[in-house]
């Protein structure tokens, strides 16, 4: 295996210009960042959900959107705070993370669309990030430590791990 990938599901796997699918109160993974996933499986990656999911009802099931999008398999594990009970970016989150890929810090990148919650917090603890951000704002990449890839959209990340 190549390394881990923790994935953030929000504006990382979904098009937030999509409407809320009514059947599973949430936006549907789109079809290129499925096909990205896809691919870095295919590359010998493994794959991690890493979401925060709100407590209320309704909650948010990311399993049911990933199987959805004909993706669940791809994942070894999945994260969801409302599981949990403990959020990003608690530690205890990213320890969890960490216990289902099974993989050292070192050997995790991080994707995902907050700056605070899937690239800092992450890297905070050992790992690598990709921040998924279509417009970086100036005062957001000048809090962005160095080297740390930024892609507009997922579809951008087998390019990117090749």
């Amino acid at each position: 295996m190549k390394g881990w990938l923790a994935v953030d599901y929000g504006t990382t796997l979904t098009d937030p210009t999509s409407p809320v699918d009514p059947r599973l109160g949430m936006r549907l993974v789109c079809p290129q960042a499925g096909a990205a996933l896809v691919d870095v499986h295919a590359m010998d990656y493994g794959l991690v959900l890493a979401s925060n999911t709100g407590t209320t009802p309704p909650r948010q099931d990311r399993q049911a959107a990933l199987r959805e999008a004909g993706v669940l398999e791809l994942f070894s594990g999945i994260a969801c705070s409302a599981d949990l009970l403990v959020a990003k970016p608690d530690p205890r989150f990213y320890r969890v993370v960490l216990a289902l890929a099974g993989a050292e810090p070192a050997q995790v990148t991080f994707v995902g669309n907050n700056l605070e919650k899937d690239v800092l917090a992450p890297m905070s603890h050992g790992m690598r990030a990709v921040w998924v951000n279509p417009a970086p704002r100036d005062e957001q990449l000048a809090l962005l430590p160095p080297g740390v890839p930024v892609i507009a959209h997922l579809r951008e990340l087998p390019a990117l791990l090749a």
